[in-house]
């Protein structure tokens, strides 16, 4: 199947089977549906039974879709997660690094406490999927696709632990493009503002500024003078993910509306 148009389904995902993390937030929940559409069997992983139960609902695919508990930073929980795709999927093609979490502090406020959720989730949490589930794309060719952020390229004011974790993501990426080459590919993208809930939490936590000065801000730094939407990332995750980017590997690529351009 051809693309048809923005928004419109390519097929590029028909056949392939997925796992993506932190899948019942804003941008995991977008992935979710977005490579559903594409023709993906999809396996959603989170924290929390009742959220994926909800996405289940909400996505309505059936026997398309399953939800697996897991905390993404725990290596005996990921191992377990995923045996359990293995032994009711065979094997998986793409692995979609989504999970992470995000304070907003000046690095002297930020307590170790913070500093080492952030980093347990978004980077070990990303070397540990990774490690478990690159032997599942075995013969498949398959693709990984990291969730880096514009603050893994440039530094972002009071967000010193975040900015240390996604610039790890995205070396992280390009070490790991080079040891599982050639089977395997492996990429990074690196979202501006998106509108999410994680930002608008974020947007709440600046001390001593309304959080809608907050958000203009953030929007005036992007040179289309606007926060992103969560399908404009995932539609390029979708096709790192497909065969269509079959050259593509070690890459780290903006989806920023032109925030690191300037």
């Amino acid at each position: 199947m051809s693309t048809t148009g923005n928004g419109s389904r390519t097929g590029r995902l028909d056949g392939k089977v997925a796992v993506i993390s932190g899948a019942t937030g804003g941008m995991g929940r977008a992935a979710c549906r977005i490579f559903l559409e594409e023709g993906a069997t999809v396996i959603g992983v989170d924290l929390s039974a009742k959220a994926g139960q909800a996405l289940a609902d909400e996505l309505d695919v059936g026997k398309r879709f399953a939800f697996e508990v897991a905390d993404v930073s725990s290596n005996s929980a990921v191992v377990d997660l995923a045996a359990r795709v293995k032994e009711r999927f065979g094997g998986i093609d793409v692995l979609y690094n989504n999970a992470g979490t995000c304070v907003g502090k000046h690095v002297l406020e930020t307590t170790e406490e913070e500093w080492d959720g952030i980093h347990d989730v978004t980077l070990k949490g990303t070397f540990l999927m990774t490690k478990a589930f690159a032997p599942l794309m075995a013969g498949r060719k398959g693709s990984i696709v990291n969730v880096s952020s514009t603050g893994g390229l440039v530094a972002l004011p009071n967000m010193s632990a975040y900015c240390a974790a996604k610039g790890g993501v995205l070396l992280l990426t390009k070490a790991m493009a080079a040891d599982l080459a050639p089977d395997i590919r492996v990429n990074a993208i690196c979202p501006g503002a998106i509108d999410t809930p994680m930002l608008t939490s974020l947007f709440r936590e600046f001390p001593g500024q309304p959080e809608a000065e907050v958000r203009q801000a953030f929007a005036d730094g992007h040179l289309q003078k606007r926060i992103g939407e969560a399908d404009e990332v995932v539609r390029l995750s979708a096709f790192l993910a497909s065969d269509e980017a079959s050259f593509i590997t070690g890459a780290g690529v903006s989806v920023d509306g032109g925030f690191t351009t300037t």
